[in-house]
């Protein structure tokens, strides 16, 4: 039953990717207006990040960021879907979703180090990273290949949803089949060591507050919170001594993010864990600031003491 669940959901979201992304579109905002009006999906934990995040701002002006949330959540349902039927570059060229704004940043960095962290978050659309081969319109070459880039995730409790969400996220590598850089999160360090003498680019999304299991946090200064932040990517990056930067996504328009890369430190192992962990938040804040509705809302961040989200 499961495998034959897994064979239906990819089969009908193979066909909807198909649509053109302007239908998906108009789906994503009917989705967004279900989701904040009728199902109300996270609407509380929505009001509580921006009441938290925003204290400044006005009832009105905090509605505002809601609404252009939902919005951002419908496109993000819209893309992700559409994306899936890209199984070549072309497709995705021609559709320009995605932007590299200054990949010699990144060359620099993976070039002057024995490899790079990519340390990036739930801004813009995250699943859409998989397509980074084909997001450079620039002559600057990215140094980035299916032998050298590595996406470092978490396992989905569902295992239909999991396989289905990999082989999404892969759809436009010339093998996705046989990519050896998805990573579950538990295996990054083992395998961070079996290939230590390879220059690899790993890329973790870093912005989700501490799980259960976590054995190593830092406390951070974050939109405002003194936050519990996991530690993995810094972690790895110093052991190594490996460069890091922080990817920004942002939205110029509908069916348009630019990426951006920011270097953090060219060796990690010059810093400790929260300067790396600090810096990569005070990046990512500053873009919060400057999008508001652009990140995702819809999750619990925040885990500090005597937080009342965490009770």
């Amino acid at each position: 039953m499961q495998k034959a669940g897994t064979w239906l959901l990819k089969g009908l979201l193979r066909l909807l990717s198909w649509l053109p992304l302007r239908v998906h579109y108009v789906l994503g905002d009917l989705l967004a207006w279900l989701a904040r009006d009728v199902v109300r999906y996270r609407r509380k934990v929505v009001d509580d990040n921006l009441a938290l995040c925003f204290p400044d701002k006005t009832e009105q002006e905090r509605k505002a960021v809601r609404r252009g949330f939902y919005r951002h959540f419908g496109e993000l349902a819209a893309e992700t879907v559409w994306f899936g039927g890209c199984r070549n570059a072309e497709r995705l060229r021609r559709q320009r979703l995605v932007e590299i704004e200054n990949p010699g940043e990144a060359a620099a960095l993976y070039d002057a180090s024995p490899g790079l962290v990519v340390m990036y978050s739930h801004c813009g659309n995250w699943e859409l990273l998989g397509g980074i081969a084909s997001y450079n319109y620039t002559d600057t070459p990215l140094p980035f290949t299916e032998q050298n880039f590595c996406v470092v995730y978490l396992r989905q409790s569902s295992p239909v949803w999991d396989a289905v969400l990999r082989e999404n996220r892969l759809a436009p590598l010339a093998d996705p089949g046989h990519f050896e850089g998805y990573i579950e999160s538990r295996d990054i360090i083992r395998y961070a060591l079996m290939h230590r003498d390879e220059k690899k680019i790993y890329n973790l999304i870093t912005d989700q507050r501490p799980y259960a299991m976590a054995r190593a946090t830092v406390e951070v200064d974050f939109m405002g919170q003194h936050t519990q932040s996991m530690t993995g990517a810094a972690a790895l990056a110093r052991k190594l001594g490996l460069a890091v930067a922080y990817l920004s996504m942002r939205s110029d328009r509908r069916g348009h993010y630019l990426l951006r890369y920011t270097p953090i430190c060219q060796d990690a192992s010059q810093l400790d864990v929260r300067q790396i962990m600090q810096q990569y938040y005070t990046l990512l804040e500053g873009d919060i600031h400057r999008q508001p509705e652009n990140y995702l809302w819809s999750h619990r961040r925040f885990l500090r003491r005597n937080n009342p989200q965490t009770q």
